[in-house]
């Protein structure tokens, strides 16, 4: 299980894209406000024991908990608020803008 990805690394990738969608909107005309993201996952729980019975939680692949018993297979559902910026402002997003312009 060396492809192991933690929830903190999963939420973070979502951060990074967010904000590459934000970058591809300044200067479109046309851009939407983001209300709150939901983000669900089937994740194992796995202890560490070498780190005093700690808890962690790994995010699977679709079909892949192969080598995880069923009562260590749980969904986590992430409700997140609509995203700010570092001044506080809405995140605003679109598609990047399209090679050809009309």
């Amino acid at each position: 299980m060396s492809n192991r990805i933690g929830l903190t690394e999963a939420v973070a990738a979502l951060q990074q894209e967010l904000a590459l969608a934000a970058r591809a909107a300044m200067d479109n005309d046309l851009r939407f406000p983001v209300e709150g993201v939901t983000l669900e996952f089937q994740v194992a729980v796995t202890v560490d024991s070498q780190a005093g019975g700690k808890a962690k939680f790994w995010v699977l692949e679709l079909g892949a908990d192969a080598g995880y018993s069923r009562e260590t297979v749980q969904t986590v559902t992430l409700k997140l608020g609509a995203p700010v910026q570092a001044d506080g402002e809405s995140v605003l997003v679109t598609s990047p803008p399209s090679a050809e312009k009309p």
